[in-house]
C-alpha cells in the first residue's frame, strides 16, 4: 500500500471526528423593507422584503409560497479563505417574518441531500436518514447508502428509495430497496461492481435501470430484475496521472476510487429493446428479461464515454474520446462515429474522427450533418457516411478552447436603441462556450463565427407571459419580447414564483412582489428609461447571480 493511500485512508477516518466537534453557530435572520428598483411603466419605486443571514448561503432548495416557508442551506468559507467548510447548517424559516423554525447541520463532502416540500433525505458514506421538514428531527436513520430516488414517486405507495450496503474494498455489494416512510428494508439483491454507480434511469414508475459495471434492472417494489456485466472503467496509467496531477505517481491504489470511469453511453429504450454501449461493445437487450439480442465489439482500444441515438433503422454512436479520472475529464480512447443496424448489430458505418489524440467536447445535428466541437475546431461530418466535409479552426489564443454547447438565452443591452437584443441566433446557429468565458456563435451555412464575452451578456432566468426576467451580475430587468424594459432591479435575477420574484446570493434572500407591474404588462413604458443606477438601491456588492443556475453540460 502506497504512502499516499495510507494518508487518504487516515484522513477519511479522522474527518468525521473533526466534523462532530465543529461548533454549531446559530443562524440569525434580519428582515427589512427597502426599495430595490423602478417600474418603467409607472415610474414608481419597487419595494422588497430583504432577509439577511450571518452565514454564507450555499443554496435555497425550497421556497414554499403556499406554506410560507423556505429551507436554506449554508456553507462557510474556511478561515484561510481557500476552501469551503465540509459541514454547514440547514434551516427552515418563515417567509413572513424570517423566524427560524429549526436548524441542524448537514455534510457536503461525502454526502448528498434530496430536498423538496415534503421530503428531506440525507445520505453519507454509510448511513441515510429522513428528516422531518416540520421539525428538522430525524424520522429514521439506517446503515445504508441511498443512491437514487425515482424521478416522480408522488403517486407510488409505498415510496421507495434505492441504495446499497457498502463494504469498503469489497466487490460483493447488496442493492436494497427501502421504504422511505420508516426506512425498513423491503428487499435485497446481490450486485457486483467496483467502480461505483454511474447512472440511474427510470424505465417506468416502478422499474429503474442502474449502470454499475454493467446494466442492472430493478423492480423498485420487489427487487426482481436482471443483470448484465460489462466493462465501464479502466485502470489509470502514468500518462493519465501526469495529465491530471502534473506528475506520474505510483502511490495510488487500483481500487474503484482511482479508476478511469464513465466509459459507457446513455441508454435508449425503444419497443421493449434496450440499446447501450460499454467500453468494449455495443449491445441490444430485451428489456423484460435482459437476454442479449445482439452485441458488437467496438474498435480496439477506442471505446470511451459515448452518446447513442436512434434512427428508423440504425443506432448512431458518437464516441467522444473522453473519460473521468479523479472528477476530471481526460482524453481517453479514440473519437469515432459509427452506425449499427438495429435488428442485427451489423456495422453500417465507421469513421475515425481524427488520428491524433483529441476530445469531442460537444455535438449537434443539422439536416444531414453531425457537427462536432473539438477543443480547437468545429468539424462537419456527413451523417450517413461519417466522412469529414469541412472544418473551421478556432483561434484558441484569442477566443479560448471550446468547452461545450451553451443553451442559455443571452441578450445584450444596446444603449443607442435603448433596448435589449438577443445574441442567440436561428436554427442555423450553434452557440459554444470557451474556457476564456467567451460565447462563440457559429453559423453552419455561412461558416462565420461571432465572439461575445459572457460577462457582457444578460441571461434569461424566467418568463411571465410576454415578459422575460434577465440578469447580469447583481442587476436584473423585466423586458418584453421586443427588448423594451418594464422594470429595473438592483438584484440578481433568480426566479419567479407566480407574480413574486425571489433573488438570492451568498448574503441573503429578497422577495419582490411584482403583481402591480405584471398586471400592466401590455402597457407600453411611458416614462424615460434612463439607467436605474440613481434610483435603484444596491442590496449587495457584486454578486454571482443565480446560485442555482448550472451550465448545460452534456459531458
Amino acid at each position: 500500500m502506497g504512502t499516499l493511500r495510507r494518508h487518504i485512508i487516515l484522513w477519511l477516518l479522522l474527518v468525521p471526528v473533526g466534523l462532530c466537534g465543529q461548533k454549531n453557530t446559530p443562524v440569525t435572520v434580519t428582515c427589512e423593507n427597502r426599495f430595490v428598483g423602478r417600474d418603467c411603466v409607472s415610474g414608481d419605486s419597487i419595494p422588497a422584503v430583504l432577509y439577511r443571514f450571518n452565514r454564507r448561503v450555499e443554496r435555497i432548495p425550497v421556497l414554499d409560497t403556499v406554506a410560507g416557508r423556505a429551507i436554506v442551506q449554508f456553507r462557510d468559507i474556511t478561515k484561510n479563505g481557500k476552501y469551503l467548510e465540509p459541514v454547514g447548517p440547514m434551516i427552515s424559516m418563515e417567509l413572513s417574518d424570517g423566524a427560524v423554525l429549526w436548524q441542524r447541520d448537514i455534510g457536503y463532502i461525502f454526502g448528498h441531500t434530496w430536498i423538496d416540500e415534503e421530503l428531506i433525505v440525507e445520505t453519507d458514506l454509510n448511513k441515510s436518514r429522513r428528516i422531518d421538514p416540520e421539525t428538522g428531527t430525524d424520522l429514521w436513520e439506517k446503515k445504508i447508502r441511498l443512491y437514487a430516488l425515482p424521478d416522480d414517486w408522488s403517486g407510488a405507495e409505498p415510496k421507495i428509495g434505492l441504495g446499497y450496503a457498502q463494504i469498503m474494498g469489497a466487490r460483493g455489494e447488496k442493492a436494497q430497496g427501502f421504504n422511505l416512510a420508516d426506512g425498513s428494508t423491503l428487499w435485497k439483491r446481490p450486485l457486483n461492481f467496483q467502480s461505483g454507480w454511474s447512472a440511474c434511469d427510470m424505465v417506468s414508475d416502478s422499474v429503474v435501470l442502474v449502470q454499475a459495471d454493467g446494466l442492472h434492472l430493478f423492480n423498485l417494489y420487489t427487487g426482481q430484475g436482471w443483470d448484465y456485466e460489462a466493462v465501464m472503467s479502466a485502470p489509470y496509467d502514468k500518462r493519465i496521472a501526469l495529465q491530471v496531477l502534473g506528475f506520474a505517481s505510483s502511490s495510488f491504489a487500483t481500487g474503484g476510487a482511482y479508476m478511469i470511469k464513465e466509459l459507457h453511453s446513455n441508454v435508449i429504450l425503444s419497443d421493449s429493446v434496450l440499446y447501450w454501449a460499454s467500453r468494449e461493445e455495443i449491445a441490444a437487450f430485451d428489456s423484460i428479461d435482459g437476454h442479449v439480442l445482439w452485441k458488437t465489439r467496438l474498435p480496439e482500444k477506442a471505446g470511451s464515454r459515448s452518446n447513442i441515438f436512434e434512427t428508423d433503422t440504425s443506432i448512431f454512436v458518437i464516441n467522444r474520446g473522453v473519460a473521468v479520472f479523479l472528477n476530471r475529464y481526460i482524453e481517453y480512447g479514440r473519437p469515432f462515429l459509427a452506425a449499427y443496424e438495429k435488428t442485427t448489430g451489423r456495422i453500417s458505418m465507421l469513421q475515425v474522427v481524427d488520428q491524433r489524440r483529441c476530445r469531442i467536447m460537444d455535438y449537434a445535428f443539422h439536416e444531414d450533418s453531425v457537427l462536432l466541437a473539438l477543443e480547437d475546431r468545429i468539424a462537419v461530418h456527413d451523417l450517413n457516411s461519417g466522412k469529414l466535409q469541412r472544418e473551421t479552426q478556432i483561434d484558441t489564443v484569442a477566443v479560448g478552447r471550446i468547452l461545450r454547447e451553451d443553451n442559455e438565452r443571452y441578450c445584450l443591452y444596446d444603449s443607442v436603441k435603448d433596448r435589449f437584443e438577443f445574441v442567440s441566433g436561428g436554427l442555423d446557429d450553434w452557440t459554444l462556450r470557451t474556457d476564456k468565458d467567451n460565447l462563440l456563435r457559429w453559423n453552419v451555412l455561412r461558416d462565420e463565427a461571432r465572439v461575445v464575452p459572457v460577462d457582457s451578456c444578460w441571461v434569461q432566468r424566467d418568463r411571465y407571459d410576454n415578459l422575460l426576467l434577465v440578469g447580469l451580475g447583481d442587476k436584473s430587468c423585466l423586458i418584453d419580447d421586443n427588448g423594451c424594459r418594464y422594470a429595473e432591479l438592483a438584484l440578481p435575477a433568480t426566479r419567479l414564483q407566480g407574480t413574486t420574484m425571489y433573488s438570492y446570493t451568498e448574503e441573503g434572500l429578497a422577495k419582490v412582489d411584482l403583481k402591480p407591474l405584471l398586471d400592466r404588462r401590455y402597457e407600453r413604458p411611458a416614462v424615460p428609461q434612463e439607467r436605474a443606477a440613481g434610483t435603484a438601491l444596491a442590496l449587495y456588492g457584486r454578486g454571482r447571480g443565480a446560485l442555482c443556475a448550472s451550465p448545460n453540460d452534456k459531458m
